[in-house]
Order: structure tokens, then sequence, then C-alpha cells
């Protein structure tokens, strides 16, 4: 009878490490897309299923056997990491931890090790059952047929299928993805391809031909939100009251009322925000991602910070990494506000950019369990749940010489009841505003309300103002050129609304 549990209890850990690492498909489960998430960990099972059987074809010959052995060997490690991410940080896995990973050494692994213990004792229980289960299955149920031989090769055959789907039938995320029994690989895959680009962007280290005309703003902080509509915001004129906190600090802000994102998802419009990059550039000359806000302030002096609660991909990556201080931390967005406050306490100038989950889709996934969303729908209490971190960062700055930035990448387009990535005038509509610590000087202290029609790619000569350096006569937000998804600039104009 044990014979027979153990290979069902291997395949029941496979699944639990699987939602571990994917904690929102395993919340979906008790939601509207229940049946995305049963589908899912049907087809994950299937996957696997056919890759012990796979293998245990592979071990009926001493040839072959050893081939078996590595690929089972890989499988546990995807399940370590798995483990690990559940039992040290206690969240999913992501682009950004597998950067972390490719980019330690031997010390710094070292000085955690300690962490991995209890992970680490159940990743070679889990290589012992794995490999028990192949053997049994060679030994008692596997046989050289072509029913076992087809079963054995849906796992290779299934990933393809998956990205020919993904590619010509429907993409709900916007980029290639293929799933897969190793469903870490192309987080991974992923890491390499962006530090290609940051290898590349990095070796071009420009020079900027700048001037200081006076003194900058100690702590200049950029805070990049995430698919917030301004549409449904109390401070831009909301029915309900999402920004309770930020409609108070109203009178110590400069609100942008007609804000536009430069693109509709985060990968075009954060890069076109922070760096000199113009549109039409963007699909034929990626290296000049090197001229951005980072390289910018580390040239003048002012010791940069990227802070982030939100996965890494490709352009934002490679900005991020020319920051001396750059960290990616688990957690809701309030995780932020501690790695904010050790960030300013130095007598130095600073720049800073905290990258927040804010209103990402599944904004019902964006709240802590405790989260009073006072009658309101996921994604208002999403906002309301962003101004609330919006306050502890004000409260934690009202009595310093500082200057928060805030805008959100983009904004949403709402088609009957789902939020869609589109390119429409609606969905570029977006909160932007600055507000200022009492130590501010009065040079920089400007409130009030500018009604024109403001593109975000501004915040790069403002944040150069705010630094104290002479800003740029013109800049690209003045053409108000629009980065399609098909990466085509076209005029905002020409947007359907």
């Amino acid at each position: 009878m044990l014979k027979k549990i153990i290979p069902i209890l291997t395949i029941i850990i496979y699944l639990i490490a699987f939602l571990l690492s994917f904690p929102y498909i395993y919340d979906n489960f008790f939601g509207a897309d229940k049946l995305d998430s049963i589908r899912n960990i049907f087809e994950y099972g299937i996957m696997f299923c056919s890759f012990l059987v796979f293998n245990a074809l592979l071990f009926k010959n001493k040839y072959t056997a050893p081939i078996a052995v590595v690929l089972c060997f890989l499988l546990s490690i995807n399940v370590l990491i798995s483990m690990s991410c559940f039992f040290i940080y206690h969240s999913g896995f992501n682009v950004g931890m597998a950067i972390s990973i490719l980019e330690s050494n031997i010390h710094e692994a070292m000085s955690m090790s300690y962490m991995f213990i209890l992970p680490g004792v159940l990743f070679f229980i889990f290589s012992a059952m794995l490999l028990y289960t192949v053997i049994y299955l060679k030994k008692n149920v596997v046989t050289f047929t072509f029913k076992f031989g087809a079963i054995a090769l849906i796992w290779l055959i299934l990933p393809f299928a998956f990205f020919l789907k993904h590619r010509y039938v429907s993409n709900k995320g916007g980029g290639k993805m293929i799933k897969s029994v190793y469903y870490h690989y192309s987080d991974f895959n992923t890491a390499l391809k962006i530090q290609e680009d940051i290898n590349m962007i990095k070796k071009n280290v420009p020079v900027f031909n700048i001037k200081k005309v006076q003194p900058g703003i100690e702590n200049v902080i950029l805070i990049i939100g995430e698919s917030e509509r301004k549409q449904n915001m109390s401070l831009y004129g909301y029915s309900k009251k999402t920004t309770p906190y930020t409609d108070q600090e109203a009178g110590n802000m400069m609100v942008y009322d007609h804000a536009v994102s430069p693109a509709g998802i985060t990968n075009l419009s954060v890069p076109l925000i922070l760096s000199t990059i113009h549109p039409d550039e963007f699909r034929y000359r990626y290296d000049k991602l090197s001229y951005n806000i980072i390289n910018l302030a580390n040239q003048i002096g002012y010791n940069s910070f990227w802070i982030s609660t939100q996965a890494s991909a490709k352009g934002i990556t490679a900005i991020a990494s020319m920051s001396r201080n750059k960290k990616w931390v688990n957690g809701y967005d309030e995780v932020i506000t501690p790695e904010l406050r050790k960030a300013i306490q130095t007598k130095e100038n600073k720049f800073i950019v905290l990258h927040i989950m804010g209103s990402h889709p599944n904004p019902c996934n964006r709240l802590p369990e405790n989260w009073n969303s006072e009658g309101l729908d996921c994604y208002d209490s999403s906002i309301k749940y962003t101004d609330h971190v919006m306050k502890d960062i004000f409260n934690t700055l009202k009595n310093t010489n500082s200057v928060v930035i805030y805008a959100s990448d983009h904004g949403l387009k709402i088609q009957e009841d789902k939020l869609l990535h589109v390119d429409s005038k609606e969905s570029t509509q977006v909160p932007f505003f600055v507000w200022f610590g009492n130590k501010v000087p009065s040079e920089y202290r400007i409130t009030g309300h500018e009604s024109k029609l403001t593109q975000t790619t501004y915040i790069y000569p403002l944040i150069m103002k705010y630094m104290g350096l002479e800003t740029p006569q013109h800049y690209k937000n003045e053409e108000n050129k629009y980065l399609n998804l098909n990466m085509r600039s076209i005029e905002y104009d020409k947007l359907p609304e």
C-alpha cells in the first residue's frame, strides 16, 4: 500500500509547490476565475504525470537512466525554489528573484545558507520520493507500448501547444508565455535575457552635458503607481471617497488635472518616462535607455535608490540596475515605507524610485487580508489602499526637505466588467501630482493645478529641476507621441476614445 501512496504524494507535493509559486491561482480557486485555476492545476498535473512516465521509460535502459536522474534533479531544484520562497519570503517566485539568484555570489549565498535548512531538507525528501516514483513506475506500470510512449511525450508537446495558442489564438498578458513542467524556467529565461539587455545598456554609460543652477532638494522621490485610473480617484472628482488622505494634502501639491501616459503597458511607459528615449526610437535604439534619470542622478552626485514591490521587466530592470542601491521587497505595498525610512537616514542628496504594485490586475490580490474595503469593489479598494500607503509616505517625509512625484504608469479601459490594457485615450488618463515636505525651499514649492494636457514624460525634466539642474527648453512631452502595443509611435490625438 505504501508503495502506491508515495507516487500519489509526489504528485500532490509537486502541485502544492506549483501553487506556492503562483499563489494567485490558489486565490482565484475561490473566486470568479475558479475555472481558470482548475484548468491550470489540471494542465500542470497532466504534464507532471507525463514527465514521470517519460523518465520511467528512460530508466529502463542503463544508458538513458542518467538522463532521467538529471531531469529529476532539475525538477527537484524547481520545487526547492518554490519551497524557499514560501518558507523564507512568504511569497511566490518572480523574475526579480531570478535575477537576484543569477547575480548572487558564493559569499552572499553562504551568509544566507541557514535560511535554507528547512527547504533543503524538503528538497532531499522530494528528490527521493521523485526517484522512487519513477523507479516504481518503471518496474510495475510503464511498458514500451504506443500508449505509454504517447503519454510520455505530452510534457514535451504541451508547452509548444501553449506557445502557439498564446501567440495566435488568445493572449491575456500581451507577451510570450510557455507553460512547462519546469514552471520556473520562463522566469530564469526572462532573467537571462534581461541581463543581456542590462549588460548592453550598462556598456553605454553616457556623459550628460548639464549645468547646475541652484542647490537641489535633498530627497527627490518618484513613486511609480500601477494601473491607476484617475477617473476612480476622489482627488480628481470621483464620487466615491477613494483617496481621502491625498485629498487632504491637495493644498500642498501641484496636481496635473489632465495627465496622460506615453504608452498603455508598464514595459513601454516606464522606460519612456525615466529616459530620454523617444517613442520613434523605441524599436530600434534600445541602447538609448542608458540616457536615463538614474544615470543622470549618479553623475551629479545624488545617491540613487530603486525599491520595488513589483517583479522585474526588461527595460525597467535595465534602468533599475543602474541604481547604486536596489531592492525588490515582498509583500503588500505598505512594506515599501520602512525601506524608504532607511534610505532617507543619511544626510546626502538622494534620488529614490519607489515602484509599487498599486492596482495591478488582479486588484483583489493587492489588498491585505485585514484591509477594510468599506463596500468598495476590489479596484476602487486597491486605490484606497494606495492612498493609505501614500499617507504613511507623506507622514515619513513631512518634516524633511523632500519632494514626492507620483504618477501611474498607465490607466485602464473599462469594458463591461473588465479592466483592459488597450490603446485608448481612456486608458492613458492617469494621476500625476507633486507633494512637498515642510523643509523644501520656497523657490521649488509651487502648488495648485495644471489644467493643460501633460504627458508624464514631463517627469524627466521635472526631476532635473528639483535636482537643481538647468532643464531643457524643449522635451519630448511637448510632442505627446504615444507608443502603441505594436510598438509604433503615433500622434496622441489619433488614439480612439
